[in-house]
């Protein structure tokens, strides 16, 4: 990782290596080089780091994380002297890389012949070893220096410069002794014009440790693809650019770009607009569509994100009335008409130096994940979060933190349906390529620590750029763009995922909402909570013309979710997904909803008492909160509050705890500043069953507290 800040890293003894890094270790010993030092190096031998170092076999590497001075750089961005900064993200494999420090050139030739760049470090360390990986064509270092605070200056190598002929390595420069004065800077003189090819310089570490510095791609263990890459077919295909493929959640629909398409908005100069394709019952899928207006314009359009219910899409861009569009990012949802105007999501103090960006909405909608490139960044563009504050309204973004950000672009971030399993592209990281996929997880709500990213392998990353990858819920598939193999240009590819790197399990709820009395769909919103707490964990919308929704939720847990339509009563469930430990699927749950209306009667779907008492459980407070709001809002209702039993029991047992319940939710919806007059309690026990009471689940259904509208 190209990190500004200290790394621990390396488990020496267990390393993979690759055949295309070399290891050089100078021994600096000759007794003429360091008659003058030797005693001065005993006499400041730290002999407990040392033997903790040996015992552990942990190289503690300090990478640079400053640029002193720097005689020239190839430019300002590629192979700028900053490229040097962190861990290596070239070597093991190597190559002429942007992100490798070179000097300036002129007419494709290098031509400064006292090249040097001098790095510092954040934590000073009396040191035994100096790591420099050579990203490019190595062998063209001269000299190493190492700095103290207090003017201190130590030669630990000097050679001619020499065509090593390979392709890459990590050079580690061995001292005898620790140093006697705490190193602070590093300097690496280099004669480039002897060495013929462009040479560059990866990154600049320090150790106190004899152990070689090594260094190699952080793969994920043992990762092993079961098949190849699959081309999604001409349905999809053709031989314009397929590219920035997004899944529905549910993995039925898939939106992408297709450029320069004479069915584009803007015809063939129009670069970007969105095509979408839907797979069928037997696994196939449609042709093709453009999405077209509003959605498309003759600018720059493509998804960013899907909502698990399929009604909303998360869009690059501010689309402007005048068919403009600005920086940011737009929400549309599903009408009866069609897909809606994007709404502008206002993001508190947005900014954004760079001309790119990347937008990502987690599945439960609390979340805003961007690639940005601000005054905080650790490079040019990073991962950053920002907090749902109301409907279109997001706060300030939060960097997400040196453990995935770099000091090169981190972009194309994707969210797993488990809200914690995060994959995203960076070339700040050694990989297989320009850009690699890693994968990381989210340790806890602050959004700042995460695992160490891994690589993906070479099977899904490649010698080139590999990003926008994303998954269903389901983390059976991965979709991604390439170039290989496909019918034209960028083609929409599938890979089958292993286990070791598919998300934590979820489980997919699909239903309806319906009006009680009509049977008809509402266009409502469903608000998912976290039992027994309340927290909010999701929330989707309905498609208008048909009811229908879906909501993906991390499993082993119990949650209460709401439907809530203008003009009806609330309606909530509950549904315990404890038991749950891998990705499900549940159908066909009903919500009905009552138009508020005299006489219309609402079931309480989440109290839980004690067993066979009168006690409340914390898990019915967020119900009833609900209900005391409505009353609130609404203070010209009086309600009735109905208590209901099944059959075990005699009748006046059933009556009496009938009665002593809806007592209990009446008292606690006073407690809450209802007026006592606008309720009135009755225990009905047994005698007006909803569901049979020959079995626990029609006598778990007659169980239950209602209230009815007597007044409105």
């Amino acid at each position: 990782m190209k990190r500004l800040l200290f790394s621990l890293l390396l488990i020496v003894s267990s390393l993979y290596s690759f055949s295309q890094q070399e290891i050089e270790v100078i021994n600096q010993t000759k007794k003429n080089e360091l008659d003058s030092n030797v005693v001065k190096w005993q006499a400041a031998l730290i002999k407990d780091s040392i033997l903790q170092a040996q015992k552990s076999k942990v190289v503690n590497v300090y990478w640079a994380d400053k640029v002193v001075a720097f005689s020239s750089q190839y430019s300002k961005t590629e192979r700028a002297a900053y490229q040097v900064l962190g861990a290596p993200n070239v070597i093991p494999t190597g190559g002429d890389a942007y992100t490798n420090w070179c000097t300036k050139e002129k007419d494709g030739k290098e031509v400064d012949a006292n090249a040097f760049i001098r790095v510092g470090y954040k934590n000073p360390a009396r040191i035994q070893q100096i790591a420099i990986a050579e990203g490019s064509n190595p062998g063209a270092i001269t000299k190493v220096t190492v700095f103290g605070n207090n003017g201190e200056k130590q030669v630990v190598y000097e050679q001619p410069a020499k065509n090593l002929g390979i392709k890459c390595r990590m050079m580690n420069i061995i001292l005898p002794q620790p140093t006697e004065f705490y190193v602070s800077e590093v300097e690496v003189r280099l004669d480039p014009i002897a060495v013929i090819g462009r040479n560059g310089i990866d990154a600049i570490g320090i150790s106190d440790s004899k152990d070689s510095v090594k260094w190699s791609i952080n793969l994920v263990p043992n990762i092993e693809f079961s098949s190849k890459p699959e081309n999604l077919g001409e349905a999809i295909n053709s031989i314009y650019d397929e590219v920035a493929p997004m899944i529905s959640p549910d993995g039925r629909t898939i939106y992408f770009v297709r450029k320069f398409h004479p069915e584009n908005a803007g015809g063939i100069t129009d670069e970007d607009d969105i095509w979408y394709s839907v797979r069928d019952e037997n696994g196939h899928w449609t042709p093709a569509r453009n999405i077209g207006a509003p959605l498309n314009n003759k600018y720059n359009n493509f998804v960013q994100s899907i909502t698990p219910d399929g009604n909303q899409l998360l869009l690059a861009n501010i689309y402007n009335k005048d068919g403009s569009t600005a920086p940011g990012v737009s929400l549309t949802y599903k009408t009866k008409q069609g897909w809606a105007f994007p709404e502008k999501q206002i993001i508190d103090d947005f900014m954004n130096l760079s001309p790119f960006a990347n937008y990502y909405l987690s599945n439960d909608g609390q979340f805003l994940l961007m690639s940005l490139e601000r005054k905080d960044s650790y490079g040019e563009m990073d991962l950053y979060v920002s907090f749902r504050k109301g409907d279109n309204r997001w706060s300030k973004p939060l960097n997400l933190g040196p453990t995935i950000n770099t000091s090169v672009n981190d972009y194309s971030p994707f969210l797993a349906a488990d809200g914690v399993t995060l994959y995203y592209s960076t070339a700040g990281k050694s990989g297989f390529g320009m850009e690699d996929i890693f994968v990381t997880t989210r340790l806890d709500d602050t959004w700042q620590n995460w695992t160490e990213p891994q690589n993906l392998g070479n099977v899904l990353n490649s010698p080139v750029s590999d990003t926008k990858y994303n998954i269903p819920a389901s983390g059976e598939y991965a979709y991604f763009s390439s170039t290989n193999k496909s019918l034209g240009k960028n083609d929409i590819f599938r890979i089958k995922l292993p286990s070791k790197v598919k998300p934590k399990p979820v489980v997919l709820i699909s239903g309806k909402v319906l009006n009680e009395k009509t049977n008809k769909p509402i266009d409502a919103r469903i608000i998912v909570e976290e039992l027994p707490g309340g927290k909010e964990v999701a929330v989707a919308r309905t498609d208008p013309n048909t009811g229908e929704f879906k909501i993906i939720l991390p499993a082993g847990k119990k949650y209460g979710f709401r439907a809530i339509g203008l003009g009806f009563f609330d309606v909530n469930k509950n549904i315990d997904l404890t038991d749950i430990s891998e990705y499900t699927e549940i159908e066909d749950e009903m919500l009905r909803l009552s138009p508020i209306e005299v006489g219309s009667v609402v079931r309480l779907n989440n109290i839980f008492f004690e067993f066979a008492k009168a006690i409340l459980l914390p898990e019915s407070y967020p119900e009833l909160d609900r209900t005391a709001e409505f009353l609130k809002n609404n203070p010209s209702i009086e309600i009735e509050i109905g208590g209901h039993t099944d059959d075990i029991g005699s009748d006046v047992t059933n009556q009496k705890l009938s009665e002593k319940r809806a007592r209990a939710v009446a008292d606690y919806i006073i407690s809450k500043g209802i007026d006592s007059k606008r309720l009135t309690v009755v225990g009905y026990g047994e005698s007006r069953p909803i569901g049979f009471n020959t079995d626990e689940e029609g006598r778990a259904m007659n169980r239950r507290v209602e209230f009815k509208v007597m007044k409105k």
